[in-house]
């Protein structure tokens, strides 16, 4: 225990002397310098979404918008749609062939599959109805060519460039732990799930990943999940990547919404990333987008808008829908405009400015939040008049309109 310690200890202070994360105010800097980047370039003045899935396409006939990035799937127009950018899927550590089960691997390859510690136990992130995904050692050079060669290298010479990565994470929350090698157990990890030599595997292995991709000219696309007792971890795990999605960024489900401590860090990342990089803020929402109350709606965008850079995209999904067409309402991209200012301090939360709007969160789990609106007449995103002292419950957002 003593040696784990100190080697997470040393870890984090060596990152935390080199990777530091932005405040808003150094992140504006940033985001005017930036090119158009990894997925080119979308309209500043409105809302652009991601689609998650080909099994789910959007309806966005009352929003005005359009779908500009599609995580998993081609774009619109089926293979070869260059106008929306599709990718290819990939879970991060496991075999994305169903056929190749534990027993396959016992057959084939018995030194590339990972058990717990108890040396019997695979070690797979999630258990479907039909099985699991075979957890795989990607320390194993084998194994990274096996993946490159027979499933990266492929999408990308079909024309998906982007590679998704999915369920990207430094926790060992599988309890990952050693591998069977010439019928001699080597451990790998400890089992726990923080463990700084699993964190270092998996960094090893995105920096990898990531040249091999590059040098094939795809990008890379992290669904990285944030380490809260660890953001500067996460900036380092994210920062391999060129484009962020960001998971139930602000809200999961009907679990409850970020507040607090967990909602600054997000925050903070959140806008480090929007400034450098296309950053997708992938919202589950507790009831179907297009039945969402008016309340959960002013959340999820007003977090958006508050967070956006240049290349920034909203997906707002219910868990508990079925493959089909997802209607999105009007309220999702409200006629605010360009943004005309950084996000802001105000006192018990945050706020910014757009050409024709304003945005002002609470992200506080206790407080009620009080701010007087600048002079003019305002209204909600629904066109109802708003009085100039506006009072936000804990944890609710606001966008206003300036008429």
């Amino acid at each position: 225990m003593p040696a784990r310690f100190s080697l997470l200890t040393s870890l984090r202070a060596a990152l935390l002397g080199s990777l530091l994360i932005l405040p808003a105010c150094m992140a504006s800097t940033q985001l005017a310098a930036q090119p158009a980047g990894a997925l080119g370039s979308i309209p500043d003045d409105q809302i652009t979404f991601a689609q998650i899935t080909d099994n789910r396409p959007l309806d966005l006939s009352q929003t005005g918008s359009e779908v500009g990035f599609i995580w998993s799937g081609w774009g619109p127009g089926g293979k070869g749609d260059r106008r929306t950018r599709g990718s290819f899927y990939y879970p991060m550590d496991r075999d994305l062939d169903k056929t190749h089960d534990m027993e396959w691997y016992k057959a084939n390859h018995p030194d590339w599959a990972v058990y717990k510690c108890d040396q019997t136990s695979p070690a797979p992130v999630f258990v479907y109805s039909w099985g699991f995904n075979t957890p795989l050692d990607l320390t194993n050079p084998d194994v990274r060519n096996y993946v490159i060669n027979e499933h990266v290298a492929p999408a990308i010479a079909e024309g998906r460039r982007v590679i998704a990565l999915d369920n990207v994470s430094l926790n060992n929350d599988s309890n990952r732990c050693g591998v069977w090698r010439n019928g001699q157990w080597q451990q790998l990890y400890s089992g726990e799930k923080q463990d700084p030599v699993y964190a270092n595997a998996v960094l090893d292995y995105l920096g990898w990943l990531a040249r091999e991709i590059h040098a094939r000219g795809g990008q890379l696309a992290l669904n990285a999940k944030v380490n809260f007792t660890s953001p500067e971890l996460t900036q380092k795990l994210v920062a391999l990547g060129d484009i962020w999605l960001e998971e139930a960024a602000f809200t999961r489900d009907c679990q409850g919404r970020v507040s607090d401590d967990y909602w600054k860090t997000k925050f903070n990342l959140s806008r480090w990333a929007a400034a450098r990089m296309p950053w997708i803020d992938s919202d589950k929402s507790c009831a179907s987008p297009g039945e969402m109350n008016a309340d959960e709606a002013q959340w999820v965008v007003g977090n958006f808008l508050l967070v956006r850079g240049r290349q920034s995209y909203l997906s707002v999904i219910h868990d508990g829908d079925s493959k089909g067409v997802i209607p999105y309402p009007a309220t999702l991209n409200p006629p605010v405009g360009r943004p005309a200012s950084e996000p802001f301090a105000i006192d018990g939360g945050w706020a910014r400015k757009y050409e024709r709007g304003l945005v002002v969160v609470n992200p506080s789990s206790k407080d009620t939040l009080h701010y007087g609106l600048p002079e003019g007449d305002w209204t909600d995103a629904a066109g109802q008049p708003v009085s100039r002292e506006l009072t936000l419950a804990p944890t609710t957002a606001r966008v206003l309109i300036a008429r």
